[in-house]
């Protein structure tokens, strides 16, 4: 199982259609290859979480977007086989270590690999709670 602390970019822009568009044709310009993507309204805003391969040149790419606000906030990913089970042990990993996730974001499909994004109250300590599963 790899578990690593990584950084996941926050985008947030007045919502308006087409700026999902916008986003990922930005990305795609600058090669940036996108691991996980979520995005959501919230108010008046569009509000995107994107974990990239490079939080560097995704930030590059989306500093081009008119009134974005971006942010990187340190998050965990955390890769198990995908079989049943793996959601609940990582998350009673953190429970039995009093770890609050304040955030997670997870697919897997027909990949062999369940590929989850993990935001703690304490990612450090998040981090060597899952090191032993």
């Amino acid at each position: 199982m790899a578990v690593q602390l990584r950084n996941e970019i926050v985008l947030r822009a007045p919502n308006r259609a087409g700026l999902l568009a916008d986003v990922t044709e930005r990305l795609y310009a600058k090669s940036v290859s996108v691991l996980a993507i979520r995005a959501y309204e919230e108010g008046d805003e569009g509000v995107f979480l994107i974990f990239a391969e490079s939080s560097t040149l995704a930030t590059e790419a989306l500093g081009l977007i008119p009134d974005a606000r971006i942010s990187a906030t340190t998050v965990i990913t955390v890769d198990r086989p995908n079989n049943r089970g793996q959601l609940a042990a990582v998350s009673r990993a953190l429970a039995n270590a009093d770890i609050n996730v304040t955030e997670i974001h997870m697919t897997a499909g027909d990949s062999p690999i369940a590929h989850m994004v993990i935001n703690t109250a304490d990612n450090v300590a998040a981090l060597a709670a899952l090191q032993d599963l």
